[in-house]
């Protein structure tokens, strides 16, 4: 089989995700790669995504274990018939632990058929210079194990007549998912307090660019200093987007935390691909 065509859709607050897919596709040597950007909420509400190419990359980041519970709505809303598809996570050098595996569950429930799977690692959304977790990745090396194991899905489809001939991949992970227990102390907190990124009006220069980029539109566009707290899924897109950081977490214990998290992320992991 011949893939000439491919359909890219994929979550990326920080822009690590999109990257990462980026170079997958490029691996595939399609001649034409069509991107889906399903990130901000706006996105997600259109008319439902029509998949007419040869095959689609579904990629999103790996939040507390899991596809974010953000887009897993989304994803459910796909559908087609027979749909060859690459899943592919990207979390911040911890673990990845039941992401891809819900991702593939997800996938085969909407009529995808999961052909290839993978594991890639970037720069930790909370990461920054005084507590660096997998700092600048994807580097050189991960985009050119990106760009490999698109090639290496190319050469699978070259050895497929039909779709009939696609043997079923296993990837790892628990059955039921363990539940992120973390997402779950941060809903209990917001009973009684914001925990949200905070603006330093002193340093925010009103560009509103961090009520653009997030993605569940929970930055009041009028005053961005207005963060709704059940809608922030902390991802830090307007802490790593903003150009005068101005927003940050100051909460303490939500630092402290992230200190424990950096010291436990210090061994490089390596990408992950199951074909």
């Amino acid at each position: 089989m011949d893939i000439k065509s491919i359909s890219c859709v994929y979550f990326s607050p920080t822009g690590t995700t999109k990257t990462i897919i980026e170079n997958i596709a490029q691996g595939l040597q399609a001649e034409r790669v069509e991107m889906m950007d399903c990130t901000i909420r706006s996105l997600r509400e259109k008319d439902s995504l029509v998949f007419n190419n040869d095959l689609v990359i579904l990629a999103t980041p790996v939040y507390y274990g899991r596809v974010p519970e953000e887009v897993v709505p989304f994803l459910k809303t796909l559908r087609v018939q027979n749909t060859p598809v690459v899943l592919t996570v990207v979390y911040g050098n911890r673990e990845y632990e039941d992401a891809l595996i819900e991702l593939h569950d997800i996938s085969v429930e909407q009529g995808f058929i999961p052909v290839a799977a993978g594991a890639f690692i970037a720069e930790h959304s909370y990461s920054n210079p005084s507590r660096p977790i997998a700092h600048a990745r994807p580097d050189v090396d991960d985009i050119e194990k990106a760009q490999a194991f698109g090639s290496k899905i190319r050469e699978k489809f070259k050895t497929i007549d039909s779709l009939e001939d696609i043997e079923k991949i296993s990837v790892p992970g628990n059955i039921p998912y363990i539940e992120p227990e973390n997402l779950n102390m941060i809903k209990q907190v917001r009973n009684t307090l914001s925990f949200t990124p905070e603006t330093d009006k002193d340093k925010c220069i009103q560009c509103n660019l961090c009520a653009e980029v997030c993605p569940t539109q929970a930055i009041n566009p009028e005053d961005i200093s207005q963060i709704n707290k059940w809608q922030c899924i902390i991802c830090f897109a307007c802490v790593k987007n903003c150009p005068t950081e101005a927003k940050q977490m100051n909460d303490p214990h939500f630092n402290a935390a992230i200190e424990q998290l950096q010291k436990a992320c210090l061994e490089r992991k390596e990408p992950e691909m199951y074909l």
